[in-house]
């Protein structure tokens, strides 16, 4: 991600837990105010008028958490992206703005990158590398990078973690359940506690693990290990250079994704960059178990030689076998019973194995209440499936909540794995970046099935 040269931006992040309770405490009064006043003004409406009410209050109470999470940024903006995209869990209205969240990180100022390196490796920047650029070149939610050049001439990535980061996971998972509680008061199309409560346990495990810039570089080593898949580059590990809060890794010249669909690439070229894409994914999910779950652009180069490279493994996801068995034997089940409208009762079945909707919901309870809410979403996420090749120009975007939902689906959301709501996140990302490129790839993820 590009940075602002405005020096507005560079303030410190609030990590005192005061400051940080008072700006969330301000919101959580803001929202209840306004959750008031809207309560009174639905008591007066009629229906056409409620409708539009209920879209423009969940656009304010968007703006309010979109406000604090971007005030308090760090791991808050963080999760405002893990947010943004949870399709099923909070409205689309609320999901928009919290994903404007993801292209407004403050940098750090120089003073504080050079602290930060000292206590974490012990030296200055002047005399740990050769070279160090003390103005980063990208930065993301918890970090940003800078280039660099060790002694021994070795071009070098180094990730600097924003202070106080890993003390601010919990007041702000704290923070958030509290938005969360008031969000379910706002809407009722809103899961049940123990989803929410899962969902909010999951995100504190990512966030933990990515604070931890050790954890990164373990993950960066088995993965260049573990990968066979060709033209897939992942880049080494600078050990002397990194800790906990600080990775220097090697640099890689190539081009973010955005920028090489700016120089217009030919049909065939994005079709191969999409396949690279598309296999990574799978082949990662289906025999290495565990996935890169953070599938955003601008963790992606194109490297001059074609090959692809992944620059961040921050946010990975180890993948149960009864997961893995479980996710992948749903898809054709989807394809035919969003499709063909056949097979019904083993969509169900499917469902239920992966804890989505309890043993007792009946196939004609299924049919009635719960398939008319899913239908767009299930042909969404099966429509790349129904043939061995799709052209992801045509692909549709991600429905979240239509207003033709009912609402009436989100009842009987009783659970789900826990590696759910990672995976779906990683599979979302997937599939915005080959829309993005417009790609038309083999997509028979079977191939890469253990047996």
């Amino acid at each position: 991600m590009s940075l602002s040269k405005d020096k507005t931006r560079s303030k410190n992040i609030p990590t005192s837990k005061i400051t940080r309770s008072a700006i969330a405490g301000l919101a959580v009064t803001k929202i209840g105010l306004k959750h008031m006043g809207y309560k009174a003004r639905q008591a007066i409406s009629t229906a056409a008028a409620s409708d539009q009410s209920q879209q423009d209050h969940e656009e304010k109470i968007g703006e309010l958490i979109f406000t604090v999470l971007g005030q308090l940024r760090g791991t808050a903006v963080k999760l405002s992206q893990l947010l943004s995209m949870e399709a099923d869990i909070l409205p689309k209205t609320i999901r928009d703005k919290l994903h404007s969240a993801c292209h407004q990180v403050p940098p750090i100022n120089k003073a504080l990158v050079r602290k930060q390196i000292v206590q974490e490796l012990g030296d200055t920047p002047k005399q740990l590398f050769k070279e160090f650029n003390p103005q980063a070149f990208s930065a993301a939610s918890i970090g940003q990078v800078h280039q660099a050049i060790a002694h021994d001439n070795t071009l070098l990535a180094v990730k600097v973690q924003y202070p106080g980061i890993g003390a601010t996971i919990e007041s702000d998972l704290k923070m958030v359940e509290k938005l969360f509680w008031l969000l379910s008061k706002t809407t009722d199309k809103f899961p049940k506690k123990q989803v929410v409560v899962l969902l909010m346990d999951e995100m504190q495990a990512r966030l933990q693990e990515e604070t931890n810039y050790e954890i990164e570089a373990n993950n960066l080593n088995w993965f260049r290990q573990a990968v066979t898949l060709p033209d897939i580059v992942i880049p080494s590990v600078y050990e002397a250079l990194s800790s906990r809060r600080v990775l220097s890794m090697d640099m890689l010249t190539g081009q973010h994704l955005e920028d090489w669909l700016k120089s217009n690439p030919s049909q065939p070229q994005r079709n191969k960059v999409g396949q690279k894409l598309f296999d990574f994914f799978w082949y990662c999910a289906l025999q290495l178990k565990k996935i890169n779950a953070d599938p955003h652009p601008g963790n992606f180069l194109i490297l001059p030689d074609g090959q692809l490279g992944i620059l961040d493994f921050g946010c990975v996801r180890s993948l149960s076998d009864d997961f893995v068995r479980d996710f992948s034997d749903m898809i054709p089940k989807i394809v035919d019973g969003y499709f063909f409208n056949k097979n019904i009762p083993t969509l169900l079945e499917s469902y239920q194995q992966l804890k989505f909707i309890e043993s007792d919901v009946t196939l004609a309870t299924f049919e009635s209440e719960i398939m008319p809410d899913l239908q767009l979403y299930g042909q969404w996420l099966g429509e790349a499936y129904v043939e061995k090749t799709f052209d992801f120009s045509n692909k549709r975007p991600c429905p979240g909540k239509p207003d033709e939902m009912t609402g009436g689906a989100i009842k009987f959301l009783s659970g789900m794995y826990s590696e759910q709501p990672c995976f779906d996140r990683a599979h979302l990302g997937l599939m915005n970046l080959l829309s993005q490129i417009e790609a038309c790839i083999n997509t028979d993820y079977s191939k890469f099935k253990t047996h």
